[in-house]
């Protein structure tokens, strides 16, 4: 997803750490519940970063390869790529990506590998719609039946992408574009899990993104294996709330006692790690993400994970990996699932 190229600043980092006296009190009291709950750290090692922004990034599929395996090395939980090709056929769609996971499997057999969506912005920027479900999450089931994603991502909303100018106007007209799934999407999704056994990465944009994912748990047909990453973002960015406690509250509010894991993501020039979401994610019980997808000019993926680490052992938790972590997220998908 091209959710990548916003600019803008927060406001201070004072106002940024002040926490009212109802979160400092929800974190203390559940601080010591969470320590033994592992921490699954993701990595999203691209998006849409290219060189020309950050010669860090790895674009390539034989650059992608190795850069997942030097993440799963670093200790990440989850790796999750772009091949940013492409295409309305999602046979071709999926090759990229088959080329950049098959590397991966020989090195690490229980590694959690997703892709993103099949979608090309500038289509949608100029038609103004989205590809049909089976072109735009075809690739998912692609990769899944040929036992090279034991993810898939699953978007269930709509969400502007876009940045305000000087008015107030999100855009640029050029580049401005909505990014968003139909129910069919979301059926095809829910199908491919429910057939292959896949887990579930779904992201959660907006409010009404977690009405839907309420909505599933109720009807029993959230996905095995799902974990949210809640998505927060700079105040120049037109849409997602801002990285303060009282944002992450509402949320976890919405899905109070439901067993669910989940993340959270910052998109900005700054580092989720330099928010006071990661810290406040970790003693809620939650997870944080880090990769060059979402601070794109940030360091290395292998260096956001090490600094990702000390902060989680900071506070006491652990980070799950391979074939814990597939037992920990509850993934049935069959090649993958730890032996006996």
């Amino acid at each position: 997803m091209k959710r990548r190229e916003f600019i803008g600043t927060l406001a201070g980092a004072g106002a940024l750490l002040a926490v009212s006296p109802a979160v400092r009190a929800a974190s203390a009291a559940t601080r010591k519940s969470v320590e033994n709950t592992p921490v699954i750290l993701e990595c999203a090692i691209n998006g849409s970063t290219t060189k020309a922004k950050n010669p860090l990034v790895p674009e390539t599929p034989s650059e992608q390869a190795a850069e997942i395996i030097r993440c799963l090395d670093a200790g990440a939980t989850i790796v999750h790529s772009h091949s940013n090709q492409p295409n309305e056929d999602p046979k071709k769609a999926a090759q990229p990506y088959m080329e950049t996971y098959r590397p991966v499997w020989n090195k690490h057999p229980h590694a959690i590998l997703y892709a993103t969506a099949n979608f090309d912005p500038k289509v949608y920027n100029r038609t103004r719609r989205a590809w049909i479900g089976k072109v735009q999450c075809g690739h998912q089931r692609i990769l899944a039946e040929a036992g090279l994603a034991n993810m898939v991502l699953f978007d269930t909303g709509v969400v502007p992408l876009g940045v305000y100018d000087k008015e107030g106007v999100p855009g640029p007209d050029s580049a401005f574009f909505w990014y968003g799934f139909w129910p069919d999407d979301v059926r095809y999704i829910l199908q491919t899990c429910k057939d292959l056994g896949t887990g579930a990465s779904i992201s959660v944009f907006e409010p009404g993104w977690m009405k839907n994912v309420v909505a599933m748990v109720r009807a029993g047909t959230l996905p095995r294996g799902s974990k949210l990453n809640i998505y927060f973002a700079s105040d120049s960015y037109a849409g997602m709330a801002p990285p303060i406690p009282e944002a992450l509250e509402l949320y976890l509010k919405m899905i109070e006692g439901m067993d669910l894991k989940w993340s959270v993501g910052y998109i900005g020039k700054k580092s989720v790690m330099d928010t006071p979401l990661a810290r406040l994610a970790l003693e809620r019980g939650g997870s944080f993400r880090v990769g060059l997808e979402d601070w794109p000019n940030g360091t290395s993926n292998v260096e956001q994970l090490k600094r990702a680490k000390e902060i989680i052992d900071g506070v006491g938790r652990k980070v799950v990996t391979g074939a814990e972590a597939i037992k920990y997220l509850d993934i049935p998908y069959a090649a993958t699932w730890p032996k006996a």
